[in-house]
């Protein structure tokens, strides 16, 4: 792997001066001279720099600085080593007679240059067919070797950035060239990634992929330029660089080795940096493949981390959710008013358990009502209202407390329902819980007995306050007259004011010991009540009004389930045969206060306008005291209140008024 020679080159001259300046201007002189070989001349004003070149250059010119610097000069000796040093001064100096110094050139002359020239050319014996480069022996050692090591660091290396600086510093072990480095794609351009030191990193810069050096790039093969100077369209990468050798790594970037001599590159140079290259682009994809596997391996790690996470938390959640109905089971069994457990399934409130006051109170088996919804369980059906309200309590997720009445095995019974949902992380959210009755039926009685007494003793107060004073005023009068006159007429008017006083005292004692044990009682209430104990069959109630009235609880509820039955039947039968009852819908009946009493209506399910409302069935429309209803005990019970009883029939259905009816405030 020698370096062959040109049979005619350029000299290869160092000029070293005390300042950048000094030193480009006296090398464009001395290369100015068209006298003697051709010669290519370096400026330079680091010492370092001459010890990097001296092997490479046929000769070093020192230009001495006006103020001689014996140190200076010393050191610019030491670094020539064997390489001939001209010293180029002005005057007589005393470092002329230094050891080390061949040749001697004064400066002041006009033709200081051409004797520079001149010197040069004596000092080289004109001898230009020195190598270029020393022969790979004799950098460093074995060339395989170098190439195995090289190839070895490659491999073992994980690190990317790691991988570009052994490529680098491998192909400056293996071939010598101390100019290399590396430039990977980023962002449409070439920008170098590592560098070797003897790399001016100030001149360097990125390559845009439309430039000529990265053809390498682009066409993913290797190029060896000769000499740049040939190629008016290739800029070179930085001064001074003659030869270059572009070789692709990969599909990432390209290593570049570049010499500041012609023709510095062969064959075989060009066959190891391609080997070197191919060595690095398999490991980066070797590593590429392997950092992937590595994240999945990562990433399922990660993912199999969080779904033991998420098991181990459903599995705490779903212990302490089995705690908590344990001791929400316990808390059940434990109270003494009857009570349900429910559970939200899919959103929906079913009956999970029920305790043992409540199959007593209810009659129920905790195993035929599991899995039942808790609205249709826990209210009677044709309740909408109520089992609407009692959904949208048990959603609020908040404590709340409703009236209900239930049929139990002694009767319909008045509770008030609590629904007690259970605490949850989230409170926005519904949670179980549960419900729970308390039987309020004997103090709701003795409120109303109460009432009641007081409504007759109010009213006796204002009989006897209305009645009894104007005929005890007049008996009084006419008393004083008979005993001034004797008259009997005024005998026979007292009289008649103490017949008046008889009457009002029976009266009275009518009021004060009626047959009817009124009581203040609601039609909201008597009406639920009726409703549970009727055949109410699909219909559907509502109670859009509440009225409190004096009647006899026991009577009042008669009446109502005789006329909720009798609403329902008028608007079944009344239904024209061509209606499909399943698609117009049930039943409905309204109950609702007037200004003067309160009414129940049937509504029958909706009609075919091309057919129009039929007239009320003869059959259940038959003279009953002018009403034109077969409902004698309603009328009878009516009666006994002193109501009116009236029968309104529309488009809608029939409507049963009672009128006269005294309203208690509440």
């Amino acid at each position: 792997m020698a370096h062959p020679t040109p049979g005619s080159r350029p000299l290869l001259i160092l000029y070293v001066a005390a300042t950048e300046t000094d030193a480009r201007d006296g090398a464009n002189a001395l290369e100015a001279v068209r006298e003697g070989p051709e010669r290519t001349v370096h400026p330079t004003a680091s010492v370092d720099r001459v010890r990097e070149w001296t092997p490479e250059v046929d000769c070093v010119v020192y230009a001495e600085p006006n103020e001689p610097d014996d140190s200076s000069l010393l050191e610019v000796v030491e670094a020539c080593g064997s390489t001939p040093l001209v010293l180029y001064g002005d005057g007589p100096s005393a470092s002329r007679s230094s050891a080390g110094i061949d040749g001697y050139v004064r400066r002041e002359t006009a033709d200081g240059p051409l004797h520079l020239a001149d010197e040069i050319s004596w000092r080289c014996g004109g001898d230009t067919d020195r190598p270029t480069e020393p022969p790979l022996g004799d950098r460093g050692g074995d060339t395989g070797t170098a190439i195995l090591e090289t190839a070895a660091a490659i491999a073992t290396c994980r690190e990317r950035d790691r991988l570009f600086d052994r490529l680098v510093d491998g192909t400056v072990d293996v071939l010598g060239f101390e100019c290399c480095w590396v430039a990977t794609i980023n962002f449409g351009e070439l920008q170098p990634r590592a560098v070797s030191s003897a790399v001016p990193d100030e001149q360097l810069g990125s390559t845009p992929l439309d430039d000529p050096l990265s053809a390498a790039f682009r066409a993913r093969q290797s190029i060896r330029i000769a000499d740049l100077a040939d190629l008016e369209v290739v800029e070179p990468p930085f001064e001074h660089v003659r030869s270059l050798c572009c070789v692709p790594v990969g599909d990432v970037g390209v290593l570049y080795v570049a010499s500041e001599l012609p023709g510095a590159f062969d064959a075989t140079d060009l066959e190891v940096l391609e080997g070197l290259c191919e060595t690095a682009a398999s490991i980066l994809e070797r590593n590429w493949t392997e950092t992937g596997i590595s994240n999945d391996r990562d990433r399922l790690q990660r993912e199999r981390d969080r779904i033991v996470a998420q098991y181990n938390r459903l599995v705490n959640d779903r212990n302490r959710l089995e705690a908590d109905r344990n001791d929400l089971v316990s808390v059940v069994a434990s109270l003494s008013e009857p009570t349900i457990r429910y559970e939200l399934e899919d959103g929906l409130p079913v009956v999970a358990d029920i305790n043992d006051p409540h199959e007593a109170v209810f009659g129920d088996a905790a195993e035929a009502v599991a899995n039942v919804p808790v609205a249709e369980y826990a209210i009677p059906s044709g309740l909408v209202e109520e089992r609407t309200s009692l959904l949208e309590a048990i959603h609020s997720n908040e404590q709340y407390r409703l009236p209900c009445r239930r049929g139990t095995v002694d009767g319909v019974r008045d509770f008030v329902l609590t629904v007690v949902p259970l605490e949850t992380d989230d409170a926005d959210e519904p949670s179980d819980g549960l419900l729970v009755y308390e039987d309020v039926t004997e103090s709701r009685r003795r409120k109303r007995e109460l009432a009641a007494v007081s409504d007759r003793l109010e009213t006796i107060a204002e009989l006897v306050e209305d009645e009894s004073r104007t005929p005890l005023n007049a008996a009084r009068g006419y008393l004083e007259l008979a005993e001034k006159t004797g008259s009997r007429e005024h005998f026979e008017m007292v009289e008649d004011a103490h017949d008046r006083l008889s009457e009002f005292l029976e009266a009275l004692t009518d009021v004060a010991g009626t047959d009817l044990e009124t009581e203040p009682v609601g039609i909201r209430e008597m009406a639920h009540r009726a409703w549970i104990g009727a055949d109410t069959a699909d219909a559907k109630l509502v109670t859009e009004d509440d009225l409190l009235v004096a009647a006899d609880r026991e009577r009042m509820r008669e009446l109502f389930e005789c006329v909720l039955q009798a609403a329902i039947e008028i608007e079944h039968a009344n239904t024209p045969s061509w209606v499909n009852a399943d698609a117009a819908g049930p039943v409905t009946v309204t109950v609702g206060a007037t200004d003067d009493g309160f009414y129940v209506a049937g509504h029958r399910p909706a009609s075919d306008d091309e057919h129009g409302r039929t007239d009320p069935d003869a059959e259940l429309l038959v003279d009953a005291d002018g009403t034109g209803v077969q409902l004698e005990t309603v009328e009878r019970i009516a009666d006994a209140h002193g109501w009116d009883l009236g029968v309104a029939e529309d488009e809608d259905g029939t409507a049963f008024a009672f009128r006269g009816v005294d309203a208690i405030d509440s």
